[in-house]
Formats: structure tokens, C-alpha cells, sequence
């Protein structure tokens, strides 16, 4: 199967996936990021969602995944009968465009999607190993050291963008602690769309035309993401999603049918704010 179907065949089972669960159709499996298990290389983007969505219907323990040869590296095999899962990634490849309004030819480098596959360590001979418990990062001094104004709030949480600050209501306020860092989540990972971080448009607007809609539920799913993303880093339970956030996920649904490769961007856009918030907040404890 070509690189592009595939990626549409797992993009329809993600849309699947949240038509048929709702506000939990983002359930981080194991409380893991996946890995490969001989490179100890985490996987980015939409492959993290395939990847827990595959243990979890598979129902594997582990999270390490390897290639076919990479099991044969180890001395292993892959049990008969076993199917593998895909990982997508972009190639840069050098290649000559016609300019259409001067037929000059340039050289441009364009990203061209492949895939290769892979093996969860249950699917193979190799032996399970044992899941160690990791010290988690203090949340608190994560917070402090990325360094963005929170104002308490007495109107819900948001980020505002033009100001550069979050408003969060009191932690007493929620069920949890949980809860409450489930949405402040939320609201970092909009924060990293600022024109001084990532650069996201965040121009979107709920009751704005339908491109400043498609924009704002965009948004949202990055924002959502992210927050799985970095409740699984922090070893914090799972909370279910606020139900407008769930409206938003399945508003974008259309356009996502329609153009596949949009949901590859919003989870490589995910991965980006993630793996800023964390750099960015381990840079400046170093610089300390």
C-alpha cells in the first residue's frame, strides 16, 4: 500500500476513533510515550496517537516498538502471524520545479511522505523488559522556569494572546489537582502559538466565519494534544476533556475527511509545543 493511503486509512480509524468516544477518544496508553526499544528514540506527531491506539486495541503492555530488522538485530523473530503498524514520516527530496510564469527551472526542496513499519516487542521472541518507574518533574518549578504570567481568574481560563498571559481560576475551585493542571495544560500549550514562540495563528474565532471557525478548532485540537501529551510526561491521571472541547474536535472532522494530511500537520504541531514547553523550561533551570 502506498505511503498516502495508509496515512488515509489511519487518519479515517483516528476520525473513527473520535466519533465513536467522544471527550476520551485522547486515553494516553500505559502512561507512556512509545519508543523505539533499540534506539530509545521517542515517535512524534500523529504516530504517538496510532501507536497507543494500536496497544490499546491490541492490548500490549509496553510501548517499545522495533522494525523487522531491528528484531533480528536483537536475535529475535517476529511471532507468525503478526501484523505491523506504520509509521509516517516526511522526506526532504531535491527536485527541479518549472517556474509556470517564467519556465525557469529551480531546484526546491520538497517534503514527500513515507512510511516504514513496525513491531510492538510483545509481536516478537524478544523478552518483555521490565517498566521502571521514572522520578517525575516537579510541575510547579516546570511552570515557574517557562516563565509566562498566570493571573487568577474569575471568569474561566484562557490565554490572551495579545497581552501574553494566562488567566486560571483558583486550584480550590477544581475537582482535582489534576483537573486543574489538565487545563492550565491547555492554556500553555495555546501560549506556545505566540508570535515570540511558535508562531501558530491564533487568530481563530468560535463565532467568526468559517475559516476563522476552522482555525479556532485547529487550535484547540493542538491545544487538547498537547495537554495529553504533557499529562502522560508528568504522571498525572487522565481527565476527561471539557464537552465544548469535544464539539470542537468533531466540528473539524469535515475538513479533516477532506484533506488528511491536516491531521499530520495539527499532531506535528502538537509535538512542537510540547517539546518546546519542555526544552524551553529545562533551558532556563540550566541557565539558573
Amino acid at each position: 500500500m502506498k505511503a498516502q493511503d495508509q496515512l488515509n486509512q489511519t487518519v479515517e480509524r483516528l476520525i473513527e476513533k473520535i466519533e465513536q468516544c467522544g471527550t476520551k477518544w485522547i486515553q494516553p496508553f500505559n502512561a507512556s510515550f512509545p519508543q523505539n526499544y533499540k534506539t530509545n528514540t521517542s515517535y512524534n506527531g500523529l504516530n504517538i496517537l496510532n501507536l497507543w491506539m494500536e496497544a490499546e486495541d491490541r492490548g500490549y503492555s509496553t510501548n517499545y516498538w522495533l522494525t523487522f530488522n531491528q528484531v533480528k538485530e536483537l536475535k529475535g523473530q517476529v511471532k507468525k502471524g503478526e501484523r505491523s503498524t506504520p509509521i509516517f514520516f516526511f522526506k526532504p527530496i531535491k527536485k527541479l520545479v518549472e517556474d509556470e510564469e517564467t519556465g525557469e527551472r529551480e531546484e526546491k526542496t520538497i517534503p514527500v511522505l513515507k512510511m516504514y513499519y513496525v513491531f510492538n516487542i510483545e509481536q516478537t521472541t524478544l523478552e518483555v523488559p521490565t517498566i521502571e518507574t521514572q522520578e517525575k518533574e516537579n510541575i510547579e518549578q516546570f511552570i515557574t522556569n517557562y516563565g509566562i504570567q498566570i493571573r487568577k481568574s474569575h471568569k474561566g481560563a484562557f490565554y490572551m494572546p495579545a497581552t501574553d498571559y494566562i488567566g486560571m481560576p483558583a486550584q480550590s475551585d477544581f475537582l482535582s489537582p489534576d483537573l486543574y493542571y489538565a487545563v492550565l495544560f491547555h492554556e500553555l500549550a495555546h501560549s506556545t502559538g505566540h508570535t515570540s514562540r511558535l508562531n501558530r495563528d491564533l487568530s481563530g474565532n468560535m463565532k467568526g466565519n468559517e475559516k476563522a471557525l476552522k482555525s479556532y478548532a485547529k487550535e484547540e485540537l493542538i491545544a487538547e494534544t498537547t495537554r495529553a501529551f504533557l499529562q502522560v510526561h508528568f504522571g498525572l491521571n487522565t481527565t476527561d476533556m471539557e464537552e465544548q472541547n469535544a464539539a470542537y474536535l468533531k466540528s473539524w472532522l469535515k475538513p479533516l475527511k477532506d484533506d488528511p494530511k491536516m491531521l499530520w500537520k495539527i499532531f506535528s504541531d502538537a509535538s512542537k509545543a510540547f517539546n518546546f514547553l519542555i526544552q524551553f523550561a529545562k533551558n532556563e533551570e540550566a541557565a539558573a
